[in-house]
């Protein structure tokens, strides 16, 4: 007879696993169709809405919904893309302004670093050195994949194409939503079944809410950050929020990857009026998160802190950048799955 322990850390890793090969090789390939299930879940409480109140059938109901919120979307991406043109044209501008401003920059920090570079013992200095080298390997390594990611995305007609595809799929998704359900359901033996349902019940309530509160902090701090530096008269608010807001993924360290080397620079060879002014904008965004944060996170996700913490580590060590989305998602899963007891691990008593 198998040892329970073992049939657990055997199921474990069987399921971490066929997460792993999913992901990496199953999931750029089906993008279109993630994309479309996560707007048609996103649309659903609108479509129900209109189908239980207007009396319409659920293909007119999700025609009309999809239709506003794709106009919304495309209008708030168009708003965006010319704000965003028209600042970048202002930078584009200051090229030359903003290359001398670096280059002093840049010659400032160098005599300072050589001269305590110089001060330091011969051990220090070599270990500075391989270290620096050490980095300098990596991001040429890197460069690879970064030309590879930028070739995708500059891809324009791929792009359409996914686009097309996906609000298709989107369509037929949330307009035969049920019949699709029933028949996904009917692949997986009865006894299953019930599981099933618990474990989609709990793992959208979860992932949904989680991201749901996810983009309505980002958001947030994206919104107070552009209010916050266009009221202290700072070039670029709306870009420079919209940065600040992609930042508020990174965890722990957040907006503060942007405006600590920005209020430092100030303090160091800028107005320091300016760095107060925005180490103010900085601590009302910081405030108005850790308030709103355990309101709109409570009890959403049903992991402890420090499973979110170490789900999002793995998930980035495994993945990358998307580890920061798909490690909690799997922590929620992998929960979800364990609870309703379709993987069953970790039980008093091993399987029959």
């Amino acid at each position: 007879m198998v040892k329970p322990w073992l049939y657990s850390l055997a199921a474990l890793a069987g399921f971490l696993i066929a997460v792993y090969i999913v992901v990496v090789y199953g999931l750029p390939l089906i993008m279109p169709f993630v994309v479309a299930l996560v707007v048609a879940e996103l649309i659903e409480p609108v479509v129900a809405a209109v189908t239980r109140r207007e009396k319409v059938s659920r293909a007119v109901a999700t025609t009309v919904t999809l239709l506003l919120f794709t106009i919304l979307i495309t209008m708030a991406v168009t708003a965006g893309i010319g704000r965003l043109a028209q600042e970048l044209g202002g930078i584009q501008a200051q090229m030359p302004i903003l290359f001398a401003m670096t280059m002093d920059l840049a010659e400032r920090f160098s005599l300072v670093l050589g001269a305590l570079h110089a001060s330091l013992p011969s051990s220090a200095q070599q270990l500075i050195g391989a270290n620096l080298a050490s980095l300098q390997g990596s991001l040429s390594s890197h460069l690879p994949d970064l030309t590879k990611t930028l070739g995708v995305v500059s891809s324009l007609p791929s792009f359409i194409m996914n686009t097309m595809i996906a609000l298709l799929a989107t369509f037929f998704m949330s307009r035969d939503r049920h019949e699709i359900g029933a028949f996904l359901l009917s692949l997986f033996p009865g006894v299953w079944r019930r599981k099933i349902r618990l474990v989609k019940a709990d793992v959208w309530s979860s992932a949904m809410g989680w991201a749901k509160a996810q983009f309505l902090l980002i958001s947030l701090t994206a919104v107070e950050s552009i209010i916050g530096l266009s009221l202290i008269g700072s070039n670029y608010a709306v870009l420079m929020g919209i940065v600040i807001g992609i930042f508020d993924l990174m965890p722990l360290l957040g907006p503060a990857t942007v405006f600590i080397p920005w209020i430092l620079y100030l303090l160091l060879f800028g107005s320091k009026a300016f760095a107060v002014k925005l180490l103010v904008v900085y601590a009302i965004g910081v405030v108005i998160r850790q308030i709103l944060e355990p309101k709109l996170l409570a009890d959403r996700i049903g992991l402890h802190p420090l499973g979110i913490l170490v789900s999002i580590y793995l998930g980035f060590q495994v993945f990358g950048a998307l580890g920061f989305v798909i490690g909690p998602l799997i922590g929620v899963l992998l929960k979800a799955m364990i609870n309703s007891g379709l993987l069953p691990i970790f039980q008093d008593e091993p399987p029959v």
